[in-house]
C-alpha cells in the first residue's frame, strides 16, 4: 500500500508556536492548523523545515505532530517532517 498516494496538492511546513515561558504553545498550534486547514490547503508537515524542530526534543516533535493529527481530524493528512543538524539523530 501507497501511504503517499493521498499527498498531493499544496502543503503547508507550519511553524512551532512557543510562549513567553519557551514551551509549546498547544493552543495557537491548534489554530494554525484550523486555519490551513479551512482555507483549503492540501496537506500538513509538523515539524518540517521552519527551523524549530532541530532544536527541540524528541517528545516535543513527537507531541506536536500528535497535536497536529488531533487537530486535524482527519480532514487533511499530516505528513511528520524529518530533518535536523545530525544525521545519526534524524535516523
Amino acid at each position: 500500500m501507497n501511504i503517499l498516494k493521498n499527498i498531493i496538492g499544496c502543503g503547508t511546513a507550519l511553524v512551532t508556536p512557543f510562549n513567553n515561558e519557551k514551551k509549546i504553545d498547544f493552543n495557537k498550534l491548534d489554530s494554525l492548523v484550523s486555519r490551513q486547514i479551512d482555507n483549503g490547503i492540501d496537506f500538513l508537515v509538523p515539524c518540517g523545515t521552519t527551523g524549530e524542530s532541530a532544536c527541540i526534543s524528541v517528545d516535543e516533535h513527537l507531541d506536536v505532530v500528535g497535536s497536529v493529527i488531533k487537530s486535524a481530524g482527519g480532514k487533511v493528512p499530516v505528513v511528520a517532517g524529518a530533518g535536523g543538524y545530525n544525521t545519526a539523530h534524524v535516523i
